[in-house]
């Protein structure tokens, strides 16, 4: 089974406004967003991202991936 993957999708005007409040460059908070980085600062940006509107998306089992003929 692959790696299940998960991101925090936000605006582009918010993703620019926490990069200048944290000071770091969007590259960073993107990183963040889409779970490439565990540090305390990728955690804080995520919380802040999740408290301003961002929502979480994870992938999910597919329940429809075997085939039962009726």
């Amino acid at each position: 089974m692959a790696k299940k993957e998960k991101y925090i999708k936000l605006d582009k005007d918010k993703v620019k406004e926490v990069a200048e409040l944290k000071e770091v460059s969007i590259v960073t908070v993107y990183a963040a967003l889409k779970f490439q980085t565990q540090t305390p600062l990728a955690m804080l940006i995520r919380a802040w991202a999740l408290n301003h509107g961002g929502k979480l998306f994870e992938e999910a089992e597919n329940p429809y991936e075997k085939v039962i003929t009726l």
